[in-house]
Parts: C-alpha cells; structure tokens; sequence
C-alpha cells in the first residue's frame, strides 16, 4: 500500500468516525463502542466487496500504538487530569497499577495453567498483557454523567500507571521466555529488581524532561504555536527516548512529563494560552482514539474468534474474576492501610466492571515473536476478551451507574444546578430587556418568553436542599480567592513559586470544609504553614549552620524575603477582592455571609498589620523591593492591555510592536536592577558594638570575610544542641534566646551571640529566635581566627569579648 492510499483511508477512517459521532450522539452505547462495530463492519466488507479490498491491509501494529497512538494518548490524559487529586490518591492509585496488576496477571496465570495445561511462564505472559485497562469509553461516560472526580482519577489514574507496569511486566517475563529459562525464585527478585529500576527510572526521565520544557515555556514568551510544537515535541521525545534509548518505561517518561507540565509548567505561560493548549490536546486525543478504535475494529475477524470461542469464553471468565479479586482486595487494603477518604463500594463495583481492555492489549499480543509457541492463540484470546469488554462492559457501564444511584445530584450539585439556573434565567431576562428598551419587542412579547423561560427552569427538581450554610458561602470566597491569584501571576506581580504555594492553601482549605463543623476551625487550619513553608524551614535548618552555604544562604534568605513580601500583598489583595464580592452578594443568608465576611475582615486586618510593621522595621528594602514588584507589574499590564487592543484592531501592527518592543526594554533593564538586600557596607560595621572602635583598615578586612544574611520572625538561626562555630552580629532586628523552650533574653540591635563556637569548638547550648525580621552579620570561626593572627587589633578584640563574657 502506497502512501496516497494510505492517506487517503486515514482521511476517510477520519470523517466516517466524525459522522458517526453526530449520528449516534444520542444512543447509550459509548462513541469508542460504536467505532469499534463500525470496524468490524468494515472488516466483513473488505472480505466481500472488491472496493474495500484495500482495508485488509489495514491493521493495527505493535508499531503503530506504541510510537503513534499511545504517546498522544498518555501525554493528554497527564496534561488533562486533575493533578491535585491524583498526588493525594497517589497510593491506592499505585497499589491498584502495581500490587493489584501483578495479582490479576498471577491469576490469569494460574488460571489457565489449570484448565488448559498451558506452560505456567506463558500463561504469566498472557496475564500480564492482558491485565492493563483502557477505560476511555468509561472516562468519557464519566464527564457525560458527572461521576465524582476522585472516581474519575482513580480509574484513570490507574489506567495510566498499569499500562506501565503491564508493558514492564510483559517485557521481563518475554525476555525470560526467549533465553530458554524458567520462572524461578531468583529469577522472580531479579525480574522485581528490573521492574523497579523500568518504572521509576522512566518517571525520572519523564520529569527531568517535563522540568526542562517549563524552564523553556518562559523564553517562548506565550506564543501559542511554539508551545504547541513544543508540547508534541515533548510527548514523543520522552516516550522514545526512554523506550527506545535507555530501555526505561516510555509510558511513565511520557506520563510523568505531562503531569510536571499540568502541575508547574502551566504556571509559567499566560492564562490565555492554556484553553488553547487543552483543546489542541483534545483535538489529538480525538483523532488518536478514533483511528485507534476503528483499527481494533478492522483488526478483528470473527469467524477466527468463532472457531476458537471456548478458549475465549475461559480466558473472559478468568480476566474478569482475576480483575474482581484484584480490585476489591486491594481497595480494602488502601482502605485500611491510607488515611484517605474510603473507596465506597459503588466506586469499587464501577472500577472493577470498567477495566476494559483496549488498543494497548492488542499492541503488547502483535509483539510476540513469531517464534513464540501458541502466539496465535494469544492473539485470538486477546482480541476476543478487548471485544468482549468493549461491548459487554462498556456498554452496561451507564445502567451499573444508574442502578448504584452515581448519576444523583448532590446538595452541592443541587445548589450549582440552581445558581447556575438563577445565573441563566436573569441572564435571559436582561437580553430581553434591552431588545425591549430598543423598541425591537414588546413588553408583553418580553413577559411571555420571561414567564416561559422561569417556569422550565423552576421545573426542574432542586428541591429538598438543607439550608445553604457558611459553607457554600466560603467555597464563593475560595473561588473568588482563586481567579484574584490568577489575576495578580497574569500581571507578574508575584512570582510562580507564590502562586503554587497560594493554590496549595486555597485547595488545603477547600479540602477542610469536610472536615470542620465550624468557620473558626477554617481559620485556625488557614493560619498554619503550608507545605511550601515547611520545605523553606527545612531547607532553612539544613543551612543556617553550614560554613561552606553562608553566600547560599544569604541569596536564599534574600527570594524568602521577596516571596514573604509577595504572599503578604496577595493574601490582602485576594481578601480585599472576597470582601467586595461577598458586600455584592445577595443571593446567601445574611447571618452566613455576615459570618464569612468577619472571617475575611480579620484576616485582612492580620495581613495588613504584619505588612505595615515589616516596611516600618525595614523601610529601605522594602521600599526597593515594592519599587521593582509594582513597576514590574505595571509594565506588565500595560503589555497585556496592549494585546488586547491590537487583537481588537484598535492598535496597528506598529504600533503594537513599537510598544511592545518597548516595555521588553523596560523589563529586561528593571531584571538587571540588583535587588541584594544582604550587602555589607562598612558605615553599617562601624555602629555594631564588637566592631566599634576598630580602624577603617580592620573594617575593611571584617568586610570581605563577613556574610549578611536576612531572616524571617521566627526562624531559628542556631539550634540548641546542634554544632555550629560562627558569630551573629545583630545589624537590625532583635532576636530571643531560647532554652528548654523557655525565653531567657532578648539581644537587640549591636547586639551578637554565638560567640563561643567562635572562640572554640562547640555545641549550641540554646536556641537563637528572630523575633523581627531581621539583618546579620555572619562571621566563620576559621575566618576570623585567620585574621586575628595578621591583624592585632582583631586579636585584641575578640580576647577583650571572651573576657568580658567570662566575667558574666
């Protein structure tokens, strides 16, 4: 077959299965369903009519799906799932694709080892490739009938990472069988040991790829058709190269990459380019899964399923009990085991009925060689359990989730429903109105559609809702908080590592309202660190006391100083938009948006009086720090707004560009201004009391071994018990010396400590807390033992503090 006429079948593939989307949109049976009965249709005209003779040519390939289909496949699902759910049901998810895999394809095994006499080894490897799900009709069922989202990533998910690991496991247990050696217990380890080191080294290639994209994404300046290009780049990049090159698992390399794309890449383009994004991957998604799904059809040819149906009907019997075992045995256990939300057992009847087999099955059974005893049987039995589950399974799907009563709105859904009908109704009302006011349509014209249109909606069955509550009120808030942060990283105003950190509080609280029987409760989980803030003390901790990171410390002290300004003027701006929008709203219950309003106004009043103490204390860095944020951020608006202007044809092309050109000037020359806070000026060591009084020479020495650093209220600079051999000197601040918990003094401004680990080896005997922000001068005890010995005065000094410390 040339390629015109290979064209020229796809294109036709194409169109017949975009006809029958709109053609059976409205039956129950799944899209993929119908393609897959379309193939097969098309499959018994090939064998008797000479025009579609060309179709038998017309076959999927191992080939095909691995290094066409499944890449697009996998990489949209990744960049599509929520990946927020998928990190907290990370474990029952992986128990599902790896512990529950490895016990179906056992089963399988077995299975068939005692009914058919079937080689144990061989029957493993029709257990593994035949253990791997495609619920793609499923997902997509899903989204027609709103199933919960965790039901949705759970199964999805899954999907995902058992495709993994079935191909893994396939290709171990195919390379045993090909040496000639059996399945031993050592043989068993070594295969355990190579299936870690596949699946996880292909998730570090993944994200290492993933992160080097993101890091790219910025130097593209959110134009769309290069990040598309360089998406599709992405998706096959990563999957060929771990698969092929460095003989890892493609499908985590692919996956994984798409995920550290949806989870930090995304964030570094604007919001404008990622609708776009979604739909060019919808798009892909679609024509992958419409020609995957017609050529499984064409793959398949009855009469041969026919002639070997008892083979089949066993290994259904089989699939489908090792498929039930697994699943509700590992879902108990991740019941027990996680300290998540339970697996109900509708969700486990869905999850164990959806694991369809689809595409990648056939893909993993045409790879067997040839050589391979009983290879046509495999063939045949697979082909036969994927159709069985695709018009089985599939097809009773939606009456399984009818029948468990998954399709029932909820109260929160009943509430969406009925704004989003008040939303719909007004919105209505006031497009009649103004034809009215136009003089288009009377107003008896305007009444009857209005009265019309109120009493359909109003028919629809919202009724028997509990009262609304505060916490309806607090999830407005929360979305409100949402699009404000969106809006504050569109205009640069805070960096992307804030605006991770502040979409983890936001989701941390919107995950709370389950779990608290009171708004005061809301606020208390509000105000503790999150995860980003725990990373930072960590890493905090792990420095502070290390000689060789003190320039690495003062450089990471000054990006926490930036982001603690950044989170502070968010957090108030973000409160300040919740506060306008809730005074708007007239649609609650006054006593619960009067209870949710007091919350905001408290913690508004919280940021802006840490705010207002923190710029009075430093008011020299924090003026240059909001000098280079709100220009920045200005300038940034002003590019935006031109966009705009020029795509609405109010501004030509040279304009445009002229302006553009211009505020990348502005930007890069602002990028070039240095915003080092911890710089050490010699007028600074001068009014310290250890240094005062030593002569501009010592000063200047001081000044070359000396590192300033900046820490935030509360951080700990030295840690009781911990080893550490240098001295703070206080520049600006005040800190509080701790033991045992207990506060036993308070060193100001001029003021040092650490002065023992400088005079000799030791060990902290007390906890040092910075009480304000704070600025120090940090001196290493090699250092200035170094200088003592060339420089008396330096010597006389640190004699004279020992002594004074001693009469103490």
């Amino acid at each position: 077959m040339n390629l015109a006429e290979i064209i020229l079948i796809a294109t036709g593939l194409l169109s017949l299965s975009m006809l029958a989307a709109g053609l059976f949109r409205n039956i129950s049976i799944p899209y993929t369903v119908v393609l897959v009965i379309i193939g097969l249709l098309l499959s018994g005209l090939g064998q008797l009519w000479q025009p579609f003779l060309l179709l038998q040519d017309f076959r999927l390939t191992s080939e095909l799906v691995f290094f066409v289909f499944l890449p697009a496949l996998i990489f949209e699902s990744g960049l599509s799932l929520n990946a927020r759910q998928l990190l907290k049901d990370i474990a029952p998810i992986l128990s599902m694709a790896i512990p529950a895999l490895l016990i179906s394809s056992f089963l399988v095994a077995f299975g068939l080892w005692l009914l058919t006499g079937l080689d144990f080894t061989l029957a493993l490897l029709f257990g593994a490739l035949i253990s791997a799900t495609d619920p793609v009709a499923v997902i997509a069922l899903f989204k027609e009938l709103g199933a919960p989202l965790r039901l949705n990533v759970l199964v999805e998910g899954e999907s995902l990472l058992n495709d993994a690991t079935a191909i893994v496991l396939f290709g171990i247990i195919l390379s045993i069988l090909l040496a000639g050696e059996t399945f031993t217990t050592s043989s068993a380890l070594l295969s355990l040991a190579k299936f870690f080191w596949v699946f996880f080294g292909g998730t570090l290639v993944g994200v290492l790829m993933g992160l080097f994209f993101s890091e790219m994404l910025q130097r593209f300046h959110s134009i769309i058709s290069e990040i598309l290009v360089m998406s599709v780049v992405l998706a096959y990049a990563s999957f060929i190269l771990a698969e092929h090159y460095l003989h890892v698992s493609g499908v985590m390399a692919t996956l994984s990459a798409a995920i550290t794309i949806n989870v930090y890449g995304l964030t570094r383009i604007e919001q404008r380019v990622k609708p776009a994004l979604g739909e060019i991957w919808e798009f892909v998604s679609l024509v992958a899964n419409s020609l995957l799904f017609l050529l499984v059809g064409l793959s398949i040819d009855v009469l041969q399923l026919l002639e070997h149906s008892g083979m089949i009907a066993a290994a259904v019997v089989i699939v489908l009990i090792a498929r039930a075992v697994a699943v509700y045995s590992m879902t108990s256990l991740s019941n027990r085991l996680f300290r998540l939300p339970k697996i109900s057992l509708p969700e486990r009847h869905i999850m164990c009925w959806g694991g369809l087999k689809g595409g990648l099955a056939i893909a993993i059974v045409l790879s067997i060689p040839e050589t391979l005893p009983d290879r046509e049987m495999f063939i045949n039995m697979t082909l036969g359990v994927v159709l069985f589950t695709l018009l089985v399974n599939a097809t009773t799907i939606r009456p399984l989730m009818k029948w468990l009563e998954m399709d029932r709105f909820d109260d929160a859904e009943k509430r969406e429903l009925q704004r989003g009908l008040q939303h719909a109704s007004d919105q209505s009302a006031q497009m009649l109105a103004d034809y009215e006011r136009f003089g288009i349509i009377s107003t008896k014209l305007k009444q009857q559609i209005s009265t019309g249109i109120r009493q359909q909606f109003s028919g629809v069955d919202t009724k028997k809702l509990t009262e609304k509550g505060w916490r309806e009120v607090y999830l407005s808030a929360l979305r409100t908080e949402s699009a404000t942060l969106d809006q504050l990283f569109e205009t640069a105003l805070i960096s992307q590592y804030t605006l991770l950190d502040l979409r983890n509080s936001l989701s941390r609280d919107r995950d709370s309202l389950s779990q608290v029987t009171a708004l005061q409760q809301i606020d208390f989980i509000n105000m503790q660190q999150s995860v980003f803030m725990r990373a930072e003390n960590w890493l905090l901790k792990f420095l502070r006391e290390k000689n060789w990171a003190s320039l690495f410390l003062s450089w990471y002290q000054d990006r926490r100083l930036r982001q603690r300004l950044e989170r502070d003027i968010a957090a108030m701006v973000m409160t300040r938009s919740v506060i306008h929008r809730l005074q708007e709203r007239t649609d609650f219950n006054i006593d619960d948006r009067a209870q949710v309003l007091a919350l905001y106004q408290r913690r508004f009043e919280r940021w802006s009086a840490r705010l207002d103490r923190l710029r009075t204390e430093f008011s020299d860095t924090f003026e240059l720090l909001e000098l280079n944020m709100f220009t920045r951020a200005a300038l940034k608006t002003a590019e935006l707004n031109s966009r705009k202007d020029f795509y609405h044809g109010e501004t030509g092309v040279k304009a445009y560009q002229s302006i553009v050109h211009l505020i990348d000037a502005m930007l890069k020359q602002l990028a070039q201004t240095p915003l080092r806070f911890n710089q050490i000026k010699l007028d600074s060591l001068k009014h310290v009391g250890i240094f005062s009084g030593l002569s501009d020479e010592a000063l200047k020495i001081l000044t070359a071994h000396v590192t300033a650093v900046s820490f935030m209220p509360g951080d700990v600079i030295i840690g009781e018990g911990e080893s550490g051999d240098a001295l703070y000197v206080i520049e600006q601040g005040s800190v509080e010396v701790l033991k045992g918990g207990k506060v036993l003094a308070s060193i100001q401004q001029g003021g040092f400590f650490g002065e023992s680990g400088l005079l000799v080896d030791h060990v902290r005997t007390a906890t040092v807390q910075a009480k304000t922000l704070l600025r120090l001068f940090r001196l290493k005890r090699r250092d200035i033992l170094t200088l003592a010995k060339s420089h008396q005065e330096i010597a006389d000094r640190l004699q004279q503090v020992k002594k004074e410390r001693q009469d103490n």
